[in-house]
């Protein structure tokens, strides 16, 4: 009989418990369908900050990129200043030293001439009359009675080549090469009527009188000019293969000079370094 109550009440409340267990598994299945909504929603959160970095992070390479070009524009004319600056100051340089040719070159004339040498008196008329034509006069002078030295010619033609009245300068130095064709100042004659023409920007016409230079005077003093000057012309008419090796075979011939030296300088500047 006992035994017969136990059977029943395990028939009568087995379905219960399998209730009950069903619940806690329903219960459980809930909770992880939260937790997995939750996670969703995290990963969607976290999906989201990624495409905002992914913004951020092509925004920062454009102005990275931008920031790469303003650097090499500046850097670009950076260089370009440093360029002229060195062409400048070649051509400084260069301007020196024919002052101080000059210089040289007028002091020595003057010492050439007799002690108690007097040059004709300039009277009021002919300074009312400009500078020019009392220059003008003195060459005429020169060239029609022959009473002047070659020192006097000669300085009277540097003279105007300083005051800047180049086709005087040249027409003396002219007159002093048909006089004197065989002095020792008869080569830096012909160079200074290149000299001339340059300054007139008659590139052509002074290349052609240097060249002269080199050629009927090799071994003149002004024979490294006369070759750096034609470096520098072919440079300015826009021929930079002729110009750069005139201005290399300035250097490799003429080492220790000071026209080596600015031929170098000019070189450095147009981006060739000749040691």
């Amino acid at each position: 009989m006992r035994v017969r109550l136990v059977t029943v009440l395990a028939v009568v409340f087995a379905p219960l418990a399998a209730c009950s267990s069903t619940s806690e598994d329903m219960a459980l299945l809930h909770r992880e369908i939260t937790d997995v909504q939750r996670n969703v929603q995290e990963l969607q959160a976290n999906s989201l900050d990624k495409k905002d970095l992914k913004a951020m992070e092509s925004s920062m390479q454009g102005l990275s990129a931008q920031s790469m070009r303003s650097n090499a524009d500046l850097a670009a004319e950076v260089k370009r200043l440093q360029e002229q600056i060195e062409a400048l100051q070649a051509s400084l340089d260069l301007t020196i030293v024919q002052l101080q040719t000059i210089s040289q070159e007028l002091a020595s004339s003057r010492s050439r001439i007799p002690t108690g040498a007097v040059l004709p008196p300039v009277t009021a008329a002919e300074v009312a009359e400009g500078e020019a034509e009392i220059a003008a006069a003195e060459v005429a002078a020169a060239a029609a009675g022959g009473l002047s030295t070659p020192e006097e010619l000669y300085r009277s033609a540097y003279e105007d080549y300083m005051r800047g009245n180049y086709d005087l300068a040249s027409q003396g130095f002219r007159d002093y090469i048909a006089r004197w064709p065989d002095t020792e100042l008869t080569d830096n004659a012909l160079y200074w009527i290149g000299e001339c023409l340059d300054a007139q920007n008659e590139q052509e016409e002074a290349l052609l009188v240097f060249t002269q230079v080199l050629e009927e005077y090799p071994t003149s003093d002004k024979a490294a000019a006369a070759q750096l000057k034609k470096g520098l012309l072919y440079l300015k008419m826009d021929d930079q293969a002729q110009g750069v090796v005139h201005l290399q075979y300035v250097v490799y011939e003429y080492p220790g000079t000071r026209e080596a030296d600015l031929a170098r300088e000019r070189l450095r500047s147009l981006g060739l370094t000749i040691r």
